[in-house]
């Protein structure tokens, strides 16, 4: 495993391209869920940054791979493909998974 590779394809313009489309998905969701889901408010406060483009993509792009083990061995079984062969399917879990996690430290930080 080379940390280089996964950096390499969260750098990536594509890859992180692909990422904010997923996440803009992920945060309509969010903005749509029930309001008795588990920190809801702060949920709803994050899905409003992505929507409104505040958030960076790159950076959720790393995230994602650091907190999914398929994604990243996706990516290292061929690192040239600068994870082109990550299903969306599989992006999308992993936003869904971090989701929480990324609302509240940005709920923390306001």
């Amino acid at each position: 495993m080379s940390a280089l590779d996964l950096i390499a394809a969260a750098s990536d313009a594509t890859f992180s391209g692909r990422v904010m489309m997923i996440m803009f998905k992920v945060a309509q969701n969010v903005a749509s869920e029930d309001p008795t889901t588990a920190d809801h408010q702060a949920r709803v406060d994050y899905a409003g940054l992505v929507i409104r483009g505040e958030e960076k993509p790159q950076l959720v792009s790393a995230h994602v791979i650091s907190s999914n083990a398929t994604i990243a061995a996706a990516i290292e079984s061929d690192p040239a493909a600068l994870g082109s062969n990550v299903p969306d399917g599989d992006i999308e879990f992993a936003l869904a998974s971090i989701w929480t996690a990324r609302s509240l430290t940005f709920a923390a930080a306001g």
